[in-house]
């Protein structure tokens, strides 16, 4: 009932989103049509990269596959749809590890507190026999990930208090995606989590129902949220690398040099967001350093110390020892 109840409500919103988002030429005679929605907005590096997949897959394709392509949650939020994909809709997002780890608990070992030392280590583990199987094990969900290379940047908290260290943040009412794997990281570091839509964040900080949010540079300032938070805690709890994601049933109702087409483009726009991303990181802390934010140094061993918990929690210390034994640690 479930299932049916999303795919009746993914419809409705469809059509009323006619207006919305980037549409192909009128009288287009597309065979197959794709609709990508992100949660972040339009000048952001994920759906730029949407964006420019876009414009890839038409023209490769000849218009035979139409894209069109959402910002700011105008399709549907991430986890809303991660379903519609996985029961045959023919939609598709950019998500995170830890919110696809609903439907594969191993996933949320990518996106664990201080699991990585830095991105290189995840580009390693992406190129192994385990990562392939956890892969195609999604496939029998319903989900096709054709990139997993969207690199954009570190995760820090950025707070209305300083945090200088754990006991600073030792209740810090804090916003994540809801994911498991996320709350349970910000409440071994001492906060208290609440899953909110990435929209809801600036109001909720403007109003204090919240502290903080735990996100990367390029989310805070292109959602203006340096303008409600005064200080940044440089945690790097763990490198966002988010993938590409579309119905299985969807990519496989393609002929074969569509699906080579769409892989080589998802990869191509995963590499275009990370580049934006690292350029715009660097850039946006500068700027954000200027309207007043603060950022800060912080010991990060102590908190990783307190998020070593998470493992036992969460029931993921044997997956992370695979994963460390695949990169010779």
């Amino acid at each position: 009932m479930k299932k049916l109840y999303c795919f009746l409500l993914l419809t409705v919103s469809l059509s009323i989103l006619a207006a919305c988002g980037s549409k192909s030429t009128e009288g287009s005679n597309a065979e197959y049509t794709l609709r990508l929605g992100v949660t972040q907005n339009e000048q952001n590096a994920e759906y730029q990269a949407i964006f420019q997949f876009k414009e890839a897959v038409e023209e490769r394709t000849e218009g035979a596959i139409e894209v069109e392509t959402y910002h700011s949650d105008q399709l549907a939020n991430i986890p809303d749809l991660i379903e519609q994909a996985s029961i045959g809709a023919d939609v598709g997002t950019v998500s995170d590890a830890a919110q696809l780890s609903d439907l594969k608990k191993e996933f949320s070992i990518i996106q664990s507190p201080f699991m990585f030392e830095d991105t290189s280590d995840i580009e390693r583990f992406v190129e192994s026999d385990l990562y392939q199987e956890w892969v195609e094990e999604f496939t029998e969900q319903g989900i096709r990930i054709l990139s997993f290379n969207f690199q954009l940047g570190e995760r820090n908290l950025a707070t209305t208090h300083p945090v200088t260290n754990a006991a600073d943040f030792k209740g810090s009412v804090i916003r994540t995606s809801g994911a498991e794997i996320v709350n349970a990281t910000i409440s071994a570091m001492g906060g208290s989590p609440t899953g909110m839509p990435w929209t809801e964040a600036y109001p909720g900080l403007e109003q204090g129902v919240i502290d903080g949010v735990e996100a990367h540079n390029t989310a805070i300032y292109e959602s203006s949220m340096y303008e409600v938070i005064n200080h940044i805690a440089k945690t790097n709890h763990y490198q966002l690398v988010s993938a590409l994601i579309v119905s299985e049933k969807w990519f496989d109702s393609l002929p074969e040099e569509y699906q080579e087409i769409v892989l080589e483009e998802a990869k191509a726009a995963g590499e275009r967001a990370s580049e934006m991303s690292l350029e715009s990181s660097i850039e946006y802390e500068e700027l954000m350093k200027e309207a007043g934010v603060e950022f800060h140094e912080v010991d990060r061993e102590e908190f990783k110390e307190l998020a070593d918990s998470v493992y036992e929690t969460m029931g993921l210390q044997e997956i992370r020892d695979e994963v460390n034994a695949v990169l010779g640690k």
